[in-house]
């Protein structure tokens, strides 16, 4: 393992694309589980996020722009402005909701290509059974 590190120590770009392809070939069958396990729903995730984001802050502005036409003091504005606070409160809790599984997939996923990878260099037997029961950890 000493002399491995200090080969790859110098190792270039390509030489580093090189490995990594060993690497991710030598244990295809447990890194496409961790992809489809971890990575895959936390690029879903990512993705309704910025759908629903954008949905839920468009309502947000577009109540924000019609209260501004909107005389003070009247039962309208009094509607309106109890919309966009929950609007808003919404939002946030949207927000975090999505934080806390942006959070917990994140270190998931990385803890599980971590292990993996630790495993191959340490020559341990790999499975996507035993990533799984140790990443939790």
């Amino acid at each position: 393992m000493d002399r491995e590190q200090e080969e790859n120590q110098f190792l270039g770009l390509f030489g580093i694309y090189k490995e990594s392809n060993k690497i991710i070939t030598s244990c295809s069958k447990t890194f496409s589980q961790i992809a489809l396990t971890l990575i895959l729903p936390l690029s879903f995730i990512f993705l309704i996020h910025i759908d629903v984001s954008n949905i839920l802050f468009r309502k947000i502005m577009i109540n924000t722009e019609e209260i501004i036409d909107t005389p003070q003091g009247t039962p309208q504005y009094q509607k309106l402005s109890d919309i966009i606070s929950s609007e808003w409160t919404t939002f946030l809790l949207f927000k975090l909701v999505y934080f806390t599984f942006l959070l917990i997939f994140s270190l998931l996923s990385t803890s599980a290509v971590v292990y993996t990878i630790a495993s191959i260099y340490t020559a341990r037997d790999v499975s996507f059974k035993t990533v799984m029961s140790v990443v939790p950890q």
